[in-house]
């Protein structure tokens, strides 16, 4: 078995920012972005916008198929994206719309939330005093973590992990979907392996 997290990729160079705070493009805050819990009945779409705060001509960049918001790190799919992803994380998450230059973009909600760490085999760092500090390196129940499904943990609900107990091809997979059709913006990294 092998676990990934999903993470951006670093040659996307487009990542979304709300609004400065006082704007009057801002809507929502950034609670809106809490996730592990479904949205959908009390979604309030927050404003979105591309991030150029550091000089950059965005206009020479590719246009991700898969974003992030930065602060905090949530994925934000494209319309195209959503039409291809939509069957594959329907159990696990929510695609919630968010308006953006006149079409519609959706924040990525994965609200399958798994106790699946295993503690005991995990790596953290250990401070000087002998606290126990940040994890360094996860490790998972693999009884627990559930087969080409999006989910995330307790402990890092920020993060989106992707487990293969064994090869698949389905269509209907999201990883798979993502590799086949070339989608730009993610990564997915081996976290943990069995």
């Amino acid at each position: 078995m092998i676990v990934y997290s999903i993470q951006a990729d670093r040659a996307n160079k487009k990542i979304f920012v709300m609004p400065p705070v006082g704007s009057k493009n801002r809507v929502g805050d950034i609670d809106d972005f809490n996730t592990g819990v479904k949205k959908s009945d009390n979604w309030i779409p927050p404003s979105i916008e591309w991030f150029d705060g550091d000089g950059r001509d965005l206009n020479k960049y590719k246009d991700p198929d898969i974003s992030y918001i930065s602060v905090p790190s949530r994925l934000i799919v494209s319309p195209h994206t959503q039409k291809l992803i939509a069957p594959a994380v329907n159990d696990a998450a929510e695609l919630l719309p968010i308006p953006f230059n006149g079409e519609i973009w959706y924040l990525l909600n994965v609200h399958n939330v798994i106790d699946a760490i295993d503690k005991e085999n995990c790596k953290y760092n250990i401070r000087k005093n002998g606290e126990i500090g940040r994890m360094l390196k996860i490790a998972f129940f693999p009884g627990k973590t559930p087969h080409a499904t999006l989910f995330t943990v307790p402990e890092k609900r920020s993060t989106y992990y992707f487990a293969e107990h064994h090869p698949d091809d389905s269509e209907n997979n999201f990883k798979n979907i993502v590799e086949k059709n070339n989608l730009f913006g993610i990564e997915f990294k081996k976290a943990w392996e069995n």
